[in-house]
């Protein structure tokens, strides 16, 4: 009998230890089970803030060319597409290009981007992600396309006040120059002249380093408008201004030597490089050669990036204004519109403005 129950003494002993190792394995996997059932909010805020980095920090990818340049009108392109930053630099975190907020939230016509767009290039992760993502800035709200409403539950949100950089202007109003800057005189006995007014992108000077990228006027990656106002009373301070005509622009290329040449193919007058109206109408809105400039006739032109040969940092360009006048021919010191407006880093231009901006991202 003493044998019989040492025998089961030990069995019993076997057992138990098992038993006790096996008590411990499983108390020692049930914290992970309990940790990913915990953590789940704590990932969908890491996945919000991850979103928001890369939005609000991160220029994007591909950086050169830039990411929004890549298919402006099409939809070519957007599959070599890397990853949606807005930032304008790696640089300057929290300031975002209008360039890149316009293409990103679907504001560039015959472009979009999809639900899977954001989540690949933007949101990452395994998972089938929903979100919702926002700027309000300037009075205005938009929305990332494929977004659903923020749900009631649990999900992850991020908040970041931003900074969105309006492109530069060249608001040309001849009439608060003094009389005599941009305009040319003739003599009495001529009845009528063809001219050209040009305002100047010198690519040297705007690529300087010296400006930050947050105010530096950027060729290659934001739009250059040119606004003219105010034509016709420049040059008709006495009256002599029998009729104006606006009667076409054209792109040139500055040489070395300070000679100009015509880039061609930049026809008709709404394209992926600019576009031009005339008093709010595509030019030529009349279908004919010219159109007439009154005292409140305006001409706006849009340069969109990146502009013509603006990846050679040494060269620039010229846009030319043509003009046709006609005068009374009993009047001396008949003018026209002549000279050349320089866009540049001076008082010429409007620079670009930094405009408050929220950016909110929720995922769930």
């Amino acid at each position: 009998m003493k044998d019989e129950d040492a025998i089961l003494s030990i069995d019993f002993l076997a057992g138990f230890t098992i038993f006790i190792l096996s008590l411990i394995m499983v108390i020692s996997l049930i914290p992970g089970f309990i940790a990913g059932i915990q953590s789940e909010n704590i990932d969908y805020d890491a996945v919000a803030y991850r979103t928001s980095v890369i939005l609000v920090e991160d220029p994007g990818a591909p950086q050169n060319p830039s990411w929004n340049l890549m298919g402006p009108y099409d939809m070519e392109h957007k599959a070599e597409i890397q990853r949606l930053g807005l930032a304008v630099s790696k640089d300057a975190p929290n300031i975002l290009s209008r360039e890149k907020v316009d293409k990103f939230f679907n504001r560039i016509p015959d472009f979009s981007f999809s639900a899977e767009d954001y989540r690949e290039k933007v949101i990452f992760g395994d998972f089938m992600y929903l979100y919702n993502i926002s700027l309000a800035t300037g009075g205005d709200v938009y929305y990332a396309g494929g977004g659903d409403p923020v749900p009631t539950f649990q999900y992850g949100y991020m908040r970041r006040l931003v900074k969105v950089k309006e492109p530069s202007l060249a608001d040309i109003n001849f009439t608060s120059y003094a009389a005599g800057r941009y305009t040319g005189d003739l003599d009495q006995n001529i009845t009528s002249i063809s001219a050209d007014f040009a305002v100047h992108i010198p690519y040297n000077v705007l690529y300087d380093r010296s400006v930050s990228p947050v105010y530096r006027i950027d060729p290659q990656s934001e739009q250059l408008t040119i606004d003219l106002t105010g034509m016709l009373p420049h040059v008709n301070t006495t009256g002599d201004v029998a009729s104006m005509n606006f009667t076409g622009m054209g792109l040139y290329k500055q040489l070395d030597d300070g000679s100009t040449i015509l880039i061609p193919d930049m026809y008709p007058y709404e394209n992926e490089t600019y576009s031009l109206t005339v008093n709010g109408a595509t030019y030529p809105a009349t279908g004919g050669p010219g159109e007439q400039v009154n005292a409140t006739s305006t001409i706006a032109m849009v340069l969109y990036p990146p502009l013509p040969f603006s990846n050679e940092i040494t060269s620039s360009l010229n846009v030319n204004f043509s003009f046709s006048y006609t005068y009374a021919s009993n009047l001396t010191d008949h003018k026209y519109l002549s000279g050349m407006h320089q866009y540049d880093y001076t008082a010429n231009v409007i620079q670009p403005q930094l405009v408050d901006g929220v950016m909110e991202v929720a995922v769930w």
